[in-house]
């Protein structure tokens, strides 16, 4: 540019034109004269880039860049990263070649999704939650997926895994859905709805899909379906070291005390299936664990796990469970566990895992905690803003020390 060049080489000086010098009349002497000078021409207004005008150039290019990167800044701060769970506290556990994290994070879907279940597929996480509403409405969705490539961001779909479950059901009250992928990569999955045949019970129903979102196609009859004992829920699949298949759930005897008394028992019961279809029953269930005085009218929800502990030297079964009803703050996410095999028998451990309070306070009932395939990471809900009446969806990472869970 111009100015550019001025100021690499120097001021630049008006050249006179050439022309003879004036001569005094009178004396013959020659006197000095200056033909008159164009000023426009030769002093142009354009002033050369001096120091202290790159300088405030600098400074001027500088705030205008600051004030850019700040309304950025705030306009992501508006949109998106408020909206970004914060990091969840980390305990870590150091063993021989490892290193064990346990955490607690959520909720990473904000709206109902209660009882969810885990599945991990081609590195991609999915979990599985109960319907949204107690009675038919209209857009109904029976069992609800959230979908996650980290474990951290969720995303909740439109998707109905099981937009028909049954006809044998009342069409509502499906719940506690759990979702494993068989040896021929297809994939089944438990749920427990209203009965048709006795609508204020529930059996437990069973569905199959190609597909790990589906849409899962029900069986024409329950597969489980204690009705004289008031009827089961909450079935959770489990795949033992040697390949066999069973399922895990509750006896929901509650039902026949209108969740009022705590006359009938709800024990929690293990039945072996079939290891090809997982849909076939084998022999008959047997009784894990029942509650206790301290649980109040019901124990429901179990999840099952073998897991290694954190020094390598003990294998143990960990029965998960929630007590107490899942309205009250009371509810919360217990567990028992067996040194002598998956039958048993299961030694309760005095504290519950997850309850009311914990988290900073941000927990309120949490419960139905499933444990997904590797065995550390775990879904459960939790009630928001101090009711149950919105169970959001939250993840964790957990850890086994001898027989004592730690998250």
């Amino acid at each position: 540019m111009e100015g550019e060049q001025a100021d690499q080489h120097g001021p630049r000086t008006p050249v006179l034109p050439d022309h003879p010098e004036p001569t005094d009349a009178t004396s013959g002497t020659q006197t000095l004269g200056i033909q008159p000078i164009d000023c426009e021409k030769a002093f142009p207004e354009k002033e050369p880039i001096t120091k202290r005008r790159r300088v405030r150039r600098w400074i001027l290019y500088g705030g205008l860049t600051a004030a850019l990167l700040a309304l950025i800044l705030g306009l992501a701060l508006h949109f998106g990263l408020r909206h970004a769970p914060s990091p969840p506290p980390v305990t870590t556990f150091r063993t021989p070649g490892s290193i064990i994290n346990t955490w607690v994070g959520g909720p990473v879907v904000e709206t109902n999704f209660a009882d969810p279940a885990l599945i991990e597929v081609d590195g991609i996480y999915y979990a599985f939650g109960t319907n949204k509403y107690v009675s038919p409405h209209p857009g109904q969705v029976n069992i609800q997926i959230a979908v996650s490539h980290d474990f951290s961001t969720w995303n909740l779909t439109d998707t109905d895994a099981l937009p028909e479950p049954g006809n044998w059901t009342t069409g509502n009250h499906v719940w506690a859905p759990d979702v494993l992928q068989l040896d021929d990569g297809s994939f089944v999955m438990y749920y427990s709805a209203g009965y048709a045949k006795a609508v204020k019970h529930h059996c437990v129903g069973v569905a199959t899909s190609k597909n790990v979102t589906g849409p899962y196609i029900p069986a024409a009859s329950p597969l489980i379906c204690p009705l004289s004992q008031g009827g089961a829920i909450d079935p959770d699949g489990f795949r033992d070291d040697d390949g066999s298949r069973y399922i895990v759930y509750k006896v929901d005897g509650n039902s026949l005390d209108n969740f009022t008394a705590t006359v009938n028992p709800t024990p929690l019961m293990l039945q072996q299936v079939n290891e090809t279809d997982g849909v076939t029953l084998i022999g008959t269930p047997q009784q894990l664990l029942d509650r206790a005085r301290a649980d109040g009218p019901l124990i429901e929800a179990p999840s099952l796990m073998k897991a290694m502990d954190i020094a390598g030297n003990n294998t143990v079964h960990v029965l998960f469970f929630s007590s107490n009803l899942f309205t009250t703050s009371k509810y919360d996410v217990a567990y028992a566990t067996s040194t002598t095999g998956l039958k048993g028998p299961y030694t309760r451990n005095p504290t519950p895992l997850l309850q009311t309070g914990d988290d900073h306070g941000r927990l309120f009932g949490p419960g139905g905690l499933d444990v997904g395939s590797g065995g550390e990471r775990v879904v459960f809900h939790s009630g928001y803003s101090g009711t149950s009446i919105t169970r959001q969806l939250w993840t964790g990472q957990i850890a086994v020390n001898g027989t004592t869970v730690i998250i």
